[in-house]
């Protein structure tokens, strides 16, 4: 937002335009309008529902399975050429992808596979020139090597920016840019991260890939697939491999699969108790019913 105005996110941007361009006639207002009087004459019992529902869906299925065959990928991710590469003399263009908006360079139909580039935080595709597209292929950037020659670059992945060393990563926070950071800078951060995971890992189990780690709720183990915790009773440190594979064992999976699992059977006994209950409801009711059945015929005689 700035200040009380809604500012449209990119994918907010290309939605709206690829709506309004190739269904216009069912987000424009006197189409919402028109439908709220014939679902008020139904509701009155004036008109019939399922005319209404032929009317819309018939045409409707039509023109998406039209757009399925006429339009391209190019054009739903709202693809604009931003000017020619001066190096490979290829089109630059910036568009939205499944991990948002990002500059390519060349197209699929070049031999070459086309060079990529996400945006970074802050810019807009509808701002982005070419100057600035350009600006994003200066990554990975090659910053020199570590004490024990290892290669360090930086560069933008999937999950942010990092600073990668041999083949291991950093991530990069705060006030630190990957287009601008420096080897100093990088090596203070990689020692930083060597020190936080020497103090995590207690225990490294390599051969069965077991680890006893500290984490945020305490120490605990784990081989990927699920996580233990450590007995309070235990030293972390004195855990034998053994023990940790029985502590594993015992532990849930980790991960949605697991979570499934669990819903279920907390469904399952809910539904155990619901039964019961209602088993125990209708036992009450037979034994009333009974009851009273006897003090009548008591009456009776």
């Amino acid at each position: 937002m700035d200040g009380k105005r809604f500012i449209p996110t990119d994918i907010g941007r290309i939605v709206n335009g690829f709506l309004t361009e190739h269904f216009r006639q069912y987000v424009d207002y006197d189409f919402t309008a028109r439908l709220e009087d014939d679902l008020d004459a139904i509701s009155l019992g004036d008109e019939n529902l399922i005319p209404l529902l032929e009317r819309f869906w018939k045409p409707f299925s039509d023109l998406v399975i039209d757009k399925e065959q006429s339009v391209t990928r190019e054009q739903v991710a709202q693809a604009r050429e931003l000017g020619t590469d001066p190096k490979s003399g290829k089109p630059v263009t910036v568009r939205m992808g499944r991990y948002g908006p990002f500059v390519q360079i060349g197209t699929k139909d070049d031999e070459e596979k086309p060079k990529f580039a996400g945006l970074r935080p802050g810019q807009k595709m509808v701002d982005l020139n070419l100057e600035d597209a350009l600006e994003l292929f200066k990554l990975p950037r090659t910053l020199g090597e570590t004490p024990d020659g290892l290669p360090v670059s930086a560069s933008v992945g999937r999950f942010g920016p990092y600073v990668r060393y041999g083949d291991k990563y950093v991530s990069i926070r705060g006030d630190d840019d990957p287009y601008t950071i420096e080897l100093p800078r990088a090596l203070e951060l990689i020692e930083e991260k060597k020190i936080l995971d020497a103090n995590r890992i207690i225990q490294d189990f390599e051969d069965e890939g077991i680890q006893v780690l500290n984490g945020r709720y305490g120490p605990y183990v784990t081989d990927k697939a699920k996580n233990a915790r450590v007995p309070k009773d235990r030293e972390p440190k004195s855990l034998t491999l053994e023990e940790c594979k029985e502590l594993l064992a015992a532990a849930p999976v980790r991960g949605r699969r697991g979570k499934k699992k669990a819903a279920k059977k907390s469904t399952t006994k809910k539904a155990a108790k619901k039964k019961t209950a209602k088993k125990k409801k209708k036992k009450k009711v037979s034994k009333k019913k009974t009851a009273a059945k006897s003090q009548v015929e008591v009456g009776e005689t």
